[in-house]
């Protein structure tokens, strides 16, 4: 999961000069996603629902695009008509909205942001004044992007330094930095792989804990998708929550799934997948909120603080570039057909 090293808008956008619009080759009528990253248990409710039939269940057609570091970025396949819905962070995204690409956002796959820093009881970041003065090792453009949204949020002065690094935590182990910019779900398995102790030889702090309290892996289609196949996206996301609904009930299927058909051929290791798998079930709820996949005004108004925070202003208003609408009426007909449990809701 570690797919934002390769969130790379500039150099995605640049297979299209100018809006992204205008690579546009193609509509289709029916869902395609473009995923942001290979097809591995990231995308674990998409497997599991193609697999038992959800989408078809719930009148939707839908196919999909793996990403991966040689593919283009879903804003520049949805931009191109390439595909009809991707998955993308909010800062890449905005970079393409303020484009000139509209794009609505309809859903998260983690209303509880991934990321986080892991550091070692020498020099423990656990609040955020703990960051001033810090060195963090990240991995790309997306990392630098929230560290920067995370100091601007708590206005902490900018003092701090980035050291570029690939995507194991072991630079964090040979000193050269005080935090490794990881994923909670992923980089800290591998170091108890390596007989480390969470709470006691590492410690690990989810990003959202110090403030950048965004949803991460943004569904969002063109709006004219919403205009014309709005029943689709109902269906496609009824087939999404009944995919969690599946996958909460046998944490091992979407690993399978994964490992041994969809990304059958990446060589994944499943006990890996299935560590994610459980990792990221628990990111697609926030706490208080009923429905999966959502997040509220608070959410929101932090995405425009994050986006301010970075420079990116004169974005649309929220009531322009988000619509939960279809979300909140397919988890809706779910219940009223009494296909969704409470245990699992």
């Amino acid at each position: 999961m570690n797919r934002r090293a390769f969130l790379k808008l500039s150099a995605a956008s640049a297979l299209c000069a100018g809006p992204l619009a205008g690579c546009r080759r193609q509509q289709v009528n029916h869902i395609v996603w473009a995923l942001g990253w290979i097809p591995d248990v990231e995308y674990g409710n998409l497997w599991t629902a193609l697999d038992r039939g959800f989408f078809t269940q719930s009148g939707a057609r839908v196919d999909y695009f793996p990403g991966g570091p040689n593919a283009p970025q879903p804003v520049v396949m949805v931009a191109a008509g390439e595909a009809t819905l991707g998955d993308a962070e909010w800062l890449p995204l905005t970079d393409a909205v303020l484009q000139g690409n509209d794009f609505v956002v309809i859903a998260a796959q983690f209303p509880i942001l991934p990321t986080g820093l892991i550091t070692l009881p020498k020099r423990p970041i656990r609040k955020p004044k703990d960051m001033v003065g810090a060195t963090f090792l990240v991995q790309g453009p997306s990392e630098r992007a929230e560290l920067a949204a995370t100091f601007s949020l708590n206005k902490l002065p900018m003092n701090y330094k980035m050291v570029p690094v690939g995507f194991s935590p072991e630079a964090l182990l040979e000193g050269q930095g005080d935090a490794y910019f990881c994923y909670i779900t992923n980089q800290p398995r591998t170091l108890e792989k390596m007989g480390l102790v969470k709470d006691k030889d590492f410690f690990v702090t989810p990003i959202y804990d110090l403030g950048y309290r965004v949803p991460s892996s943004l569904l969002f289609v063109e709006r004219r998708m919403i205009r014309d196949h709005r029943e689709q996206l109902v269906g496609f996301l009824e087939g999404l929550l009944l995919a969690r609904q599946a996958n909460f009930a046998d944490v091992t299927l979407a690993p399978r799934l994964a490992a041994e058909h969809y990304g059958g051929d990446l060589g994944l290791d499943y006990e890996q997948q299935l560590s994610l798998n459980k990792g990221q079930l628990l990111l697609e709820r926030e706490a208080g909120r009923e429905v999966p996949f959502s997040f509220g005004d608070d959410a929101i108004k932090t995405l425009y603080a994050a986006a301010a925070a970075t420079g990116r202003t004169h974005l649309p208003t929220p009531n322009k570039l988000f619509d939960l609408s279809m979300l909140e009426d397919a988890y809706t007909r779910l219940k009223q057909k009494g296909a969704l449990h409470v245990a699992s809701s």
